[in-house]
């Protein structure tokens, strides 16, 4: 168990420590895009509910066009059916 603390402890020193590799002001950027990615609906509200409405247009649109090619080979043996009764009449 110490040896699993130890690589823990050292693995940590070598990514924030003083003789890390990559420096302290460069870990600020990427924790920088992940707080300004949970706080975009907070601080832009408009543009968040119109990307909102925009998925749920892209989803409705997305629904209606698999709809329609499940019915389009349902429409046409209806249709069939139809024009025969009308041609009997």
């Amino acid at each position: 168990m110490n040896d699993t603390v130890d690589m823990a402890y050292r693995t940590v020193e070598a990514l924030f420590g003083p003789d890390s590799g990559i420096p302290w002001w460069a870990w600020l950027a990427p924790i920088f895009v992940v707080v300004a990615r949970m706080m975009y609906p907070v601080m832009f509200p408009e543009a968040a509910a119109a990307e909102a409405e925009t998925e749920r247009r892209l989803a409705e649109f997305r629904r209606e066009r698999d709809d329609r090619g499940k019915d389009s080979d349902k429409g046409k043996a209806k249709d069939k059916g139809k024009k025969g009764k009308k041609a009997k009449k």
